[in-house]
């Protein structure tokens, strides 16, 4: 499945927008992340293991929760939507 990243989550992947990662359901997939990419850790989850209220995670254009447990296709797409705030 593919998973997206766009603004500055993109220095925490090494610039990559788009990375393909082999799972079976939402949590596998964070999972997936995690271990790709570990810095990334600290900026999407907080010291209880959920997802940040700056970020929102979105299946194939749908909110969803970061501990939603439905199965994934390999046609799928994971998102993450950050929220920056300015002046």
């Amino acid at each position: 499945m593919e998973v997206r990243f766009s603004g500055l989550l993109l220095r925490f992947t090494g610039y990559e927008r788009t990375v393909t990662v082999k799972a079976n359901t939402v949590g596998k997939a964070l999972e997936s992340l995690r271990q790709q990419f570990p810095q990334l850790g600290p900026v999407l989850w907080d010291g209880t293991g959920k997802l940040q209220r700056v970020h929102r995670l979105i299946l194939n254009g749908e909110v969803i929760s970061s501990n939603d447990r439905r199965a994934l296709r390999d046609t799928d797409r994971l998102e993450f939507l950050t929220a920056v705030a300015g002046g």
